[in-house]
């Protein structure tokens, strides 16, 4: 990810006004986070947790929020168990929710804390409106899967604690304290989607939405309008131009509010009024309930800008909650397949079911369709529950010479929500062709890259698709040249079909390679069929990996072939400007080009290691992998790309960081040479490594909350690429895995020395940025012959060393300097004299 311009700065809105257009851009506007401020005043109030949490039988958690605890007291992490405890038996999802809960002493005086989601997608499957964008935690629920892994967060919060709290979660919080518990549940909130794109820019000059790109809106801004009554949605461009002096008078019109139907149906139909003061506040504005309209007793005022002393609120209130509803959390699901080309004229039959948190409203599901593609021509057939098992079904007889038929699936449930499928219907519609069938089915698959025999099986998937349905679908492969009896694939779900090898694992060995190519036949009178790869002397192929017995200890210098790395992303060879073989990444590394992507780059050890007392993993690295933003630390939103060591003792099912990953920020030399090698017109870095920026890292397999000294580990090296920015990569040399460290060993490395000016006058410096342990320095310098000119040596060297050589005697000419650390050399660097 590119650097992200804050609404502060904004400085890519100033070069969009300008110009007066609206473009795509890979940086990323970051709206900040919703901020909840302390008022300063007494406001007294005890509302108590919602009924489905205080009833026993009711109060059971409907999801489950995970939280990593950063700083907090006990008493402090009590209170916040117990707000996180109310939310999870109101919020329902199959999937965990990941919390960062951090206790912050930095944080403005009257702020009583933040939070906002970790990231958002679109376009996941079943979202209910395309090309909108969803907090992770909603799109991971709707999409029934960890779209951002365990590894990332869903919800991030930091919260004040220079703040006077009261810690209890009985509501008798005295007048001079904040109440915790109400001020959490707030905050979560604003994670769970209470919150979204609309700001203001620095200049107070023009009104915008957007994230990745201008234009982008959360499923909270389609709900923001200006007036209660015939109310102008503030993300349709035909009210209010994106980028336009109109929405920034409408975001601070203190007239906006929630278009949100199940919040309107729980306010005696009165729609929700939103906070828009006439002052536009970042943080605040927008995405809160109006403070005059919910005053502190109101039982809706826990989502209102500010808290006082002694506001005991344990409840979201129903707005909040049916807000909260109609940004994604209950929803409508239309399950139809598409109904599919036909090649004779003959009955369609349109049938599939409706999942809905409210249920179904009698006499809505329909089929509209239209013989010109809704050009002039539309009607209607109504779905049907005939058999009462929740399946609607309606048969069409086209008419004689009809050539194509369009149509969209419609609903609504019982609180008036409609839905239809295509989400963006009628604009987007589907279309069923009528006529001799010649396309052939089309084939997408992301190649196997290897299978590790402690797995029991491998798993292959496939999007196959075809205008007329798919008949057949099998896999043709051989191993290690010798074919093998072909096996078939099984529709999945929509176009997703898959199967798996038939291996018998005692026949396989490490290094087996196995190819295979893809085959589809679609449902034609006369079959068309399809072969992937295209070329019929091409296949895929993956190796089969082993992993073998557990050592105590490994070394690798990487100068050698050797079967002991599973090698699928990165490599072993002498790079350009490295004296001899390393491990390496791909160079430069790939980075996705759409919004949220990801890419994973890793190389697995593939002996176990079983792990000592304090016993270490040392390496030399170079990393020239993108910086995150400042002040950034692994696990932000704005670290961006990382590399980091795991490991696992459940054969590879879950891995954990043996330390905190980490980019080239983590030295001088490769962040100063990362940066330099941006182009001024571009993003990516287009520096190359150098032995010269090595650097050692030691990393105790103990010091972790994982492992433990007799587990035994499987260790892998992964890089991880975030959307659009890159660079070189990182490359890996001189693995030593708990080698007893002896008195003269080299912890020093090149990329800690620099050598300066270079081309020189006179003087020549020597500066290291640290001496982790006692050592001894030595310096030599050579002339262009290999004569010594030049030599220092200095005892007992710890922490930073700085040297300064003249050689005003000598002539110009080129120089070699050598560093060297207990006798062993660390660099050789060549120096030009003029």
């Amino acid at each position: 990810m590119n650097k992200y311009c804050t609404l502060l700065s904004l400085l890519i809105l100033v070069a969009l006004f300008s110009s007066a257009q609206i473009k795509s851009y890979n940086q990323s506007i970051k709206v900040p986070h919703p901020v909840c401020y302390g008022s300063g005043e007494v406001e007294r109030v005890r509302i108590p947790p919602p009924a489905e949490f205080l009833l026993k039988s009711a109060g059971a958690a409907k999801s489950e929020i995970i939280v990593d605890y950063n700083g907090f007291t006990p008493e402090a992490q009590e209170a916040f168990a117990y707000a996180v405890s109310i939310w999870e038996s109101i919020i329902e999802s199959d999937m965990p929710i990941r919390m960062q809960a951090n206790w912050e002493d930095n944080l403005e005086t009257n702020v009583l804390g933040s939070c906002g989601p970790e990231t958002y997608y679109k376009d996941f499957k079943d979202a209910p409106f395309k090309g909108r964008y969803y907090p992770v935690a909603i799109a991971e629920k709707i999409a029934k899967r960890e779209m951002n892994g365990e590894s990332r967060y869903d919800i991030v919060a930091n919260f004040n604690s220079n703040v006077d709290w009261y810690y209890g979660t009985d509501m008798n919080c005295p007048d001079t304290l904040y109440d915790l518990v109400t001020v959490v549940m707030h905050e979560i909130g604003h994670g769970l989607g209470f919150t979204g794109f609309l700001f203001i820019d620095s200049n107070n000059e023009y009104g915008a939405y957007g994230n990745m790109e201008f234009g982008d809106a959360t499923s909270f801004d389609i709900l923001v309008q200006k007036g209660e009554t015939d109310g102008k949605q503030l993300v349709d461009t035909s009210f209010f131009e994106n980028v336009s002096s109109a929405l920034k008078r409408a975001l601070v019109s203190n007239d906006l509010y929630a278009n949100s139907p199940i919040a309107q149906h729980r306010n005696d139909g009165l729609k929700p009024k939103l906070y828009t003061p006439y002052i536009f506040n970042a943080g605040s504005s927008i995405y809160h309930l109006d403070d005059d309209t919910y005053g502190h007793t109101d039982v809706n005022s826990l989502m209102t800008h500010a808290v006082g002393m002694a506001e005991a609120i344990h409840d979201p209130g129903p707005i909040t909650k049916g807000i909260m509803d109609d940004i994604g959390w209950r929803n409508i699901y239309i399950r139809f397949d598409q109904v599919k080309d036909i090649e004779e004229l003959k009955p369609l039959v349109f049938s599939g079911w409706f999942e809905s948190d409210y249920g179904v409203k009698d006499g809505t599901p329909k089929v509209i369709y239209s013989l010109d593609e809704f050009d002039s021509h539309s009607d209607t057939l109504e779905l049907m529950d005939l058999k009462g098992d929740g399946t609607y079904s309606v048969t069409f007889e086209p008419a004689a010479g009809t050539e194509k038929i369009s149509y969209y699936i419609e609903v609504q449930d019982t609180v008036n929500r409609m839905r239809t499928d295509p989400a963006l219907a009628p604009t987007e519609f589907y279309t069923i062709h009528v006529g001799t069938d010649t396309e052939k089915p089309v084939i997408v698959h992301e190649e196997i890259n290897y299978f590790l025999l402690i797995n029991e099986q491998q798993q292959l998937s496939a999007d196959i698709s075809d205008n007329l349905g798919i008949d057949t679908a099998y896999v043709q492969y051989s191993i290690n040249g010798d074919a093998q009896e072909p096996f078939a694939l099984q529709r999945d779900f929509d176009n997703r079909y898959i199967g798996n090898f038939p291996f018998d694992l005692n026949n396989l060995n490490d290094g087996d390679e196995i190819t295979y190519a893809i085959f589809a036949i679609d449902e034609a009178n006369t079959p068309n069929s399809n072969r992937l790869p295209a070329d019929e002397l091409d296949f895929f192929s993956f190796t089969i990996e082993d992993i073998f017995d557990p050592v105590s200890y490994y070394s690798n210098d990487f100068n050698a072939e050797t079967p002991d790395f599973l090698l699928s992303d990165f490599d072993i060879y002498t790079a350009p400007d490295f004296n001899d073989g390393a491990l390496h990444s791909l160079h430069p590394y790939a980075a996705p080009e759409i919004d949220n992507g990801e890419l994973e780059f890793t190389t697995l050890l593939k002996k176990p290691i079983i792990i000592k007392d304090n016993g270490t993993l040392n390496f030399a690295e170079v990393v020239l992998v993108e910086p995150g933003g400042l002040t950034s630390v692994y696990g932000d939103s704005n670290f961006y790309d990382y590399v980091i060591v795991e490991g696992s003792k459940n054969n590879g099912a879950n891995w954990y960081p043996l330390s905190d990953g980490y980019d080239s920020s983590d030295q001088l030399v490769w962040k100063t040479n990362y940066n330099s090698g941006i182009p001024t017109d571009g993003q990516n870095s287009e520096t190359e490594g150098t032995a010269d920026w090595f650097v050692n890292r030691s990393i105790t397999l103990t010091d972790n909350d994982y492992f433990v000294a007799g587990d035994t580990i499987l260790i892998r090296f992964r890089l991880y690429s975030d959307p659009y920015a890159t660079g070189w990569g990182w490359a890996i040399d001189d693995l030593e895995i708990q080698r007893p460290v002896s008195a003269g060993i080299t912890l020093l490395s090149p990329g800690e020395i620099n050598v300066y000016p270079n081309p020189f006058t006179d003087n020549v410096t020597v500066k290291i940025s640290a001496v982790q342990q006692e050592a001894q320095i030595q310096i030599d310098v050579f002339n262009a012959v290999g004569q010594k000119i030049y030599a220092t040596h200095e005892q007992g060297v710890i922490g930073g060393y700085s040297h300064e050589i003249n050689l005003s005697r000598y002539g110009n000419g080129i120089f070699l300097v050598k560093v060297s650390q207990n006798g062993q050399p660390v660099l050789t660097k060549k120096l030009i004299k003029n």
